[in-house]
Protein backbone atom coordinates (compact mmCIF):
# COMPACT_ATOMS: atom_id res chain seq x y z
CA UNK A 1 0.00 0.00 0.00
CA UNK A 2 1.45 3.49 -0.59
CA UNK A 3 1.88 5.95 1.99
CA UNK A 4 -0.33 9.51 1.73
CA UNK A 5 2.47 12.31 1.90
CA UNK A 6 1.32 13.53 5.25
CA UNK A 7 1.82 9.73 6.59
CA UNK A 8 5.38 9.74 5.15
CA UNK A 9 6.31 13.57 6.13
CA UNK A 10 4.72 12.61 9.56
CA UNK A 11 7.23 9.25 9.57
CA UNK A 12 9.99 11.47 8.20
CA UNK A 13 10.01 13.99 11.40
CA UNK A 14 9.89 11.03 13.70
CA UNK A 15 12.83 9.39 12.95
CA UNK A 16 14.93 12.67 12.92
CA UNK A 17 13.27 13.54 16.39
CA UNK A 18 14.62 10.06 17.24
CA UNK A 19 17.83 9.89 15.60
CA UNK A 20 19.70 11.45 18.48
CA UNK A 21 19.10 8.06 20.26
CA UNK A 22 21.78 5.46 18.80
CA UNK A 23 21.60 1.58 19.11
CA UNK A 24 23.66 1.37 22.03
CA UNK A 25 26.78 -0.95 22.08
CA UNK A 26 25.02 -2.97 24.56
CA UNK A 27 22.19 -3.92 25.55
CA UNK A 28 20.59 -5.68 28.64
CA UNK A 29 18.01 -8.38 28.02
CA UNK A 30 16.98 -11.80 30.10
CA UNK A 31 18.24 -13.99 28.26
CA UNK A 32 15.63 -17.03 29.31
CA UNK A 33 12.93 -14.62 27.79
CA UNK A 34 15.01 -13.76 24.80
CA UNK A 35 17.57 -15.54 22.77
CA UNK A 36 21.08 -14.27 21.48
CA UNK A 37 20.08 -14.69 17.79
CA UNK A 38 16.55 -12.50 18.35
CA UNK A 39 18.63 -9.90 20.11
CA UNK A 40 21.60 -10.26 17.32
CA UNK A 41 18.86 -10.09 14.58
CA UNK A 42 17.29 -6.54 15.98
CA UNK A 43 20.56 -5.52 15.61
CA UNK A 44 21.47 -6.54 12.43
CA UNK A 45 20.46 -4.27 9.77
CA UNK A 46 20.18 0.00 9.97
CA UNK A 47 16.77 1.03 11.67
CA UNK A 48 14.69 1.75 8.62
CA UNK A 49 15.42 -1.64 6.92
CA UNK A 50 14.71 -3.47 9.87
CA UNK A 51 11.90 -6.04 9.22
CA UNK A 52 8.55 -6.72 11.50
CA UNK A 53 10.11 -10.50 12.21
CA UNK A 54 13.26 -9.04 13.41
CA UNK A 55 11.73 -6.41 15.75
CA UNK A 56 8.50 -8.80 16.87
CA UNK A 57 10.89 -10.21 20.17
CA UNK A 58 11.58 -6.53 21.01
CA UNK A 59 8.21 -5.57 20.68
CA UNK A 60 6.59 -8.20 23.29
CA UNK A 61 9.95 -7.64 25.07
CA UNK A 62 10.88 -3.79 25.04
CA UNK A 63 11.07 -1.95 28.60
CA UNK A 64 10.51 -4.85 30.39
CA UNK A 65 12.88 -7.66 30.19
CA UNK A 66 14.50 -6.27 27.12
CA UNK A 67 16.38 -2.45 27.19
CA UNK A 68 16.00 0.66 28.87
CA UNK A 69 14.01 3.81 27.83
CA UNK A 70 16.33 5.04 25.41
CA UNK A 71 16.95 2.09 23.17
CA UNK A 72 12.96 2.23 23.16
CA UNK A 73 13.15 5.49 21.99
CA UNK A 74 15.53 4.43 19.03
CA UNK A 75 13.52 1.70 18.18
CA UNK A 76 10.42 3.47 18.44
CA UNK A 77 10.12 5.10 14.70
CA UNK A 78 10.17 1.84 12.94
CA UNK A 79 7.82 0.07 15.76
CA UNK A 80 5.04 2.94 14.64
CA UNK A 81 6.01 2.58 10.99
CA UNK A 82 5.89 -1.19 11.17
CA UNK A 83 2.54 -0.85 12.64
CA UNK A 84 0.99 1.68 10.69
CA UNK A 85 1.96 -0.09 7.41
CA UNK A 86 0.34 -3.16 8.75
CA UNK A 87 3.58 -5.14 8.55
CA UNK A 88 3.67 -5.62 12.46
CA UNK A 89 1.00 -7.67 14.05
CA UNK A 90 -1.66 -5.17 15.16
CA UNK A 91 -1.80 -6.65 18.20
CA UNK A 92 1.65 -5.14 19.63
CA UNK A 93 -0.02 -1.89 19.21
CA UNK A 94 -1.84 -1.78 22.58
CA UNK A 95 0.97 -2.69 24.52
CA UNK A 96 3.32 -0.55 22.79
CA UNK A 97 1.47 2.72 23.28
CA UNK A 98 0.73 2.14 26.41
CA UNK A 99 4.42 1.98 27.35
CA UNK A 100 4.65 5.01 25.49
CA UNK A 101 2.05 6.69 27.14
CA UNK A 102 3.40 5.76 30.67
CA UNK A 103 6.43 7.77 29.69
CA UNK A 104 6.14 10.27 26.90
CA UNK A 105 4.76 13.72 28.53
CA UNK A 106 7.96 14.15 30.18
CA UNK A 107 9.84 13.75 27.43
CA UNK A 108 11.44 16.65 24.47
CA UNK A 109 9.01 18.93 22.92
CA UNK A 110 10.25 18.11 19.39
CA UNK A 111 9.93 14.46 20.28
CA UNK A 112 6.02 14.67 21.65
CA UNK A 113 5.26 16.62 18.67
CA UNK A 114 6.41 13.97 16.05
CA UNK A 115 4.56 11.31 18.15
CA UNK A 116 1.35 13.53 18.00
CA UNK A 117 2.07 14.05 14.06
CA UNK A 118 2.50 10.41 13.52
CA UNK A 119 -1.06 9.64 15.90
CA UNK A 120 -2.85 12.26 13.30
CA UNK A 121 -1.47 10.88 10.18
CA UNK A 122 -2.14 7.43 11.66
CA UNK A 123 -5.73 8.16 12.27
CA UNK A 124 -6.48 9.79 8.82
CA UNK A 125 -4.42 6.83 6.69
CA UNK A 126 -6.72 4.55 9.72
CA UNK A 127 -10.03 6.34 8.27
CA UNK A 128 -9.16 5.95 4.45
CA UNK A 129 -8.95 2.55 4.55
CA UNK A 130 -11.02 -0.29 5.79
CA UNK A 131 -10.75 -2.76 7.18
CA UNK A 132 -7.63 -2.18 8.98
CA UNK A 133 -5.26 -4.35 11.27
CA UNK A 134 -5.22 -1.76 14.02
CA UNK A 135 -8.95 -1.28 14.31
CA UNK A 136 -10.60 2.16 14.77
CA UNK A 137 -11.98 1.17 18.37
CA UNK A 138 -7.95 0.51 19.12
CA UNK A 139 -7.08 4.20 17.46
CA UNK A 140 -9.50 5.72 19.70
CA UNK A 141 -8.10 3.91 22.55
CA UNK A 142 -4.35 4.65 21.98
CA UNK A 143 -5.01 8.07 21.23
CA UNK A 144 -7.34 9.12 24.27
CA UNK A 145 -6.88 6.27 26.93
CA UNK A 146 -2.88 5.55 26.44
CA UNK A 147 -1.59 8.51 25.28
CA UNK A 148 -4.35 11.24 26.76
CA UNK A 149 -4.78 12.87 23.64
CA UNK A 150 -7.87 15.12 23.26
CA UNK A 151 -10.16 12.98 21.11
CA UNK A 152 -12.60 15.84 19.88
CA UNK A 153 -10.37 16.67 17.22
CA UNK A 154 -10.26 13.22 16.13
CA UNK A 155 -13.86 12.76 15.77
CA UNK A 156 -14.23 16.24 14.02
CA UNK A 157 -11.93 14.59 11.21
CA UNK A 158 -14.15 11.53 11.20
CA UNK A 159 -16.97 13.01 10.40
CA UNK A 160 -15.54 15.21 7.92
CA UNK A 161 -14.07 11.94 5.80
CA UNK A 162 -16.38 11.65 3.13
CA UNK A 163 -14.78 8.23 1.95
CA UNK A 164 -16.34 4.39 1.97
CA UNK A 165 -13.65 3.46 4.34
CA UNK A 166 -14.85 5.68 6.89
CA UNK A 167 -18.52 4.46 7.02
CA UNK A 168 -17.14 1.24 7.19
CA UNK A 169 -15.36 2.29 10.16
CA UNK A 170 -18.53 3.51 11.39
CA UNK A 171 -20.57 0.60 11.12
CA UNK A 172 -18.14 -2.02 12.26
CA UNK A 173 -17.92 0.45 15.32
CA UNK A 174 -21.69 0.91 15.61
CA UNK A 175 -21.48 -2.84 16.83
CA UNK A 176 -17.83 -2.99 19.12
CA UNK A 177 -19.12 0.35 20.99
CA UNK A 178 -22.30 -0.73 21.85
CA UNK A 179 -20.97 -4.63 23.29
CA UNK A 180 -18.00 -2.87 25.21
CA UNK A 181 -17.80 -2.31 28.79
CA UNK A 182 -17.99 1.02 30.05
CA UNK A 183 -14.77 2.60 31.15
CA UNK A 184 -15.76 5.70 33.50
CA UNK A 185 -13.63 8.50 32.27
CA UNK A 186 -14.12 11.80 30.38
CA UNK A 187 -13.00 10.39 26.70
CA UNK A 188 -15.38 7.29 27.29
CA UNK A 189 -18.43 10.04 27.83
CA UNK A 190 -17.31 11.65 24.55
CA UNK A 191 -17.43 9.12 22.66
CA UNK A 192 -20.59 7.82 23.86
CA UNK A 193 -22.64 11.40 23.39
CA UNK A 194 -20.92 11.92 20.24
CA UNK A 195 -22.44 8.06 18.81
CA UNK A 196 -25.45 9.23 20.48
CA UNK A 197 -25.70 12.29 18.46
CA UNK A 198 -25.89 13.10 14.67
CA UNK A 199 -22.93 12.94 13.63
CA UNK A 200 -22.86 9.14 13.06
CA UNK A 201 -25.74 8.85 11.14
CA UNK A 202 -24.75 11.34 8.53
CA UNK A 203 -21.44 9.41 8.14
CA UNK A 204 -23.10 6.00 7.37
CA UNK A 205 -25.56 7.61 5.26
CA UNK A 206 -23.03 9.05 3.30
CA UNK A 207 -21.07 5.85 2.51
CA UNK A 208 -24.80 3.98 1.67
CA UNK A 209 -25.47 6.47 -0.96
CA UNK A 210 -22.23 6.10 -2.78
CA UNK A 211 -21.86 2.22 -1.03
CA UNK A 212 -19.42 0.69 -4.12
CA UNK A 213 -21.11 -2.83 -3.21
CA UNK A 214 -24.67 -4.40 -2.21
CA UNK A 215 -22.72 -5.81 0.73
CA UNK A 216 -21.29 -2.74 1.68
CA UNK A 217 -24.71 -1.10 1.46
CA UNK A 218 -26.02 -3.59 3.41
CA UNK A 219 -23.76 -3.63 6.50
CA UNK A 220 -24.17 0.07 6.10
CA UNK A 221 -27.62 0.44 6.43
CA UNK A 222 -28.02 -2.44 9.28
CA UNK A 223 -25.62 -0.16 10.92
CA UNK A 224 -28.22 2.86 10.58
CA UNK A 225 -30.41 1.01 12.05
CA UNK A 226 -28.27 -0.17 14.76
CA UNK A 227 -27.52 3.49 15.12
CA UNK A 228 -31.43 4.33 15.83
CA UNK A 229 -31.74 2.04 18.34
CA UNK A 230 -28.80 2.67 19.87
CA UNK A 231 -30.12 7.16 20.31
CA UNK A 232 -33.26 5.86 22.07
CA UNK A 233 -31.61 4.24 24.82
Amino acid sequence: MDTPPDLDRALDALYAAFSRYPLPAKTDVCDHCVSAERVRAARAAPLRMLTASALEPYAWNGLSTWGDVEEFKHYLPRLMELLILEELDGLHAPSLMLRLGVRWHSWRKIEQEAITATIDAWWRHTLNHYPRDVDVMTMIEIIADSLELDLAPYLAEWESNTTEAAARHMAWLMHDFTVSIARNTEWDALLDNWIRGPAPAAILERGFFSASSPEAAQKLSDALETHRIWRRH
